[in-house]
């Protein structure tokens, strides 16, 4: 009798953390489902105003920028418009200058590209951290808002709108003046009648599309961006795309007389960059959509981008974030393997500049973690883990064989070179273990006065 008091007893705080934990799940997924409704209503709102209708003459893609941009843009954005240029297409690109950052030099090598129309445009103060800023195409900020307007086909040019956002406390992060680009400026426009691009590419200020054949040969002139388009427009049903990631170390150049950085594909990456690689988009856990390079219909990627800005403005894995939504909102998406987008990472050897020094590799991986443990508090780990994983990869012991040829099509591997990465390996899991602990403890806050501004 006494003993099966103490079992009943012992039962009690399991039920109740059972009782607990059940109903943070529910509230995970009212929370998601909500957010997903929002989307939808968005969309729908979009194309009652466009009378379902786009523009299939241009492409919109857009890129938020900051500190260090400098270094790529003058190479990555000539590098687009001759990629949209060589299937037939106008560009029609947004460039965001986040929380006072300028780069006079970028863009005056971009008003001498020809037939290029450069657009200036500053945002009014930004009031809070989830409002977006009103923009004009003044300085002083005064008159009506800006609108992007269609232009007649024997007008034709790219345009290439730059935004400059004003500095202020709410201003500084990525998301903030993705959530003025989207929220303000796109919507803005729609609103007034502009007809927008049917496609659009969300990408990073070092972004470049590169086609990719097995086994890890990347054709270095080659028009990624041109494939995946096409893709697009042979799938008409494929609501998103996602590029395939590749990490690489840049490394000085010069391009057209200006200093910049390039990626160096011969340098080794560090060992968890270089696990993503082989891992996303094959393997559940690295399913989403990158930042630096993910393709969509207009409709869909301003719903989605318009929902995270307005309602997470702390979050920086905007990325996993939108695979999420999308995913539950029933659109139709996929991670096109045959084409990466380049992602900088930093060297085995490179340091942060912090007062206290530390591995930058790691940090850039620490980073992502603490996003992701945000996400997962707001979303639940059961409705994030398909897109992005933070525990132990079961794939390397329920698909050895696959995750082996997984490897080997990443790089040419010789048997010699096994050793190599099998302690390669071995010190991105353990490294992996060690940043999980640390990140757990500080998880992104998404929402509210207390979120802070990253990059």
């Amino acid at each position: 009798m006494f003993t099966t008091k103490l079992l009943l007893l012992s039962e009690q705080p399991t039920k109740f953390l059972r009782g607990k934990e059940i109903t943070l799940r529910e509230k995970q997924d009212r929370t998601l489902e909500a957010d997903v409704k929002s989307v939808l209503s968005y969309k729908a709102w979009i194309n009652a105003k466009t009378n379902n209708l786009l523009d299939n003459t241009r492409i919109l893609s857009i890129v938020a920028s900051a500190k260090g941009a400098e270094n790529y843009l003058p190479y990555t954005i000539p590098k687009i418009i001759q990629q949209i240029s060589e299937i037939g297409m106008k560009a029609d690109i947004v460039i965001g200058l986040n929380n006072g950052f300028e780069c006079p030099t970028v863009i005056k090598g971009l008003t001498s590209l020809s037939d290029v129309q450069v657009i200036h445009l500053y945002t009014g103060d930004k009031v809070a951290n989830n409002i977006p800023a009103i923009i004009f195409d003044n300085s002083m900020c005064k008159g009506k808002p800006y609108c992007i307007t269609n232009i007649k086909s024997h007008q034709s040019r790219h345009r290439i709108f730059v935004v400059h956002q004003k500095q202020g406390e709410h201003a500084a992060g990525k998301i903030r003046v993705l959530g003025d680009i989207y929220g303000s400026l796109l919507l803005e426009s729609i609103n007034n009648g502009w007809i927008p691009p049917a496609i659009l590419i969300a990408f990073d200020a070092e972004s470049q599309f590169l086609v990719e054949h097995k086994p890890s040969s990347i054709e270095l002139d080659s028009n990624g961006l041109s494939v995946i388009v096409n893709q697009l427009k042979k799938y008409p049903q494929i609501d998103i795309l996602g590029t395939r990631n590749k990490f690489a170390v840049y490394q000085k150049s010069m391009f057209n007389g200006v200093d910049i950085l390039l990626p160096n594909l011969a340098e080794q990456v560090p060992p968890i960059q270089w696990f993503i690689d082989i891992s996303h988009g094959k393997f559940s856990g690295f399913k989403y959509h990158p930042g630096g390079g993910t393709f969509g219909k207009t409709d869909v990627m301003v719903s989605l981008l318009l929902l995270i800005s307005e309602k997470y403005p702390g979050v920086r894995c905007e990325d996993t974030q939108l695979s999420v939504l999308a995913h539950y909102a029933g659109f139709i998406s996929d991670i096109f393997l045959d084409v990466i987008s380049i992602n900088r990472s930093p060297s085995m050897d490179e340091m942060t500049n912090d007062q206290t020094p530390k591995k930058a590799w790691i940090e850039q991986i620490y980073r992502w973690l603490v996003s992701i443990y945000g996400l997962k508090i707001v979303y639940g780990e059961h409705n994030v883990k398909r897109f992005a994983n933070s525990g132990f990869p079961l794939f390397i012991l329920t698909n050895p064989l696959v995750f082996l040829k997984s490897v080997m099509e990443n790089e040419k591997i010789q048997l010699y070179t096994v050793i190599k990465k099998i302690r390669f390996l071995l010190i991105a899991f353990l490294t992996f273990q060690q940043i999980l602990k640390k990140s757990r403890k500080h998880p992104d806050i998404l929402q509210g006065n207390k979120t802070k501004a990253y990059w």
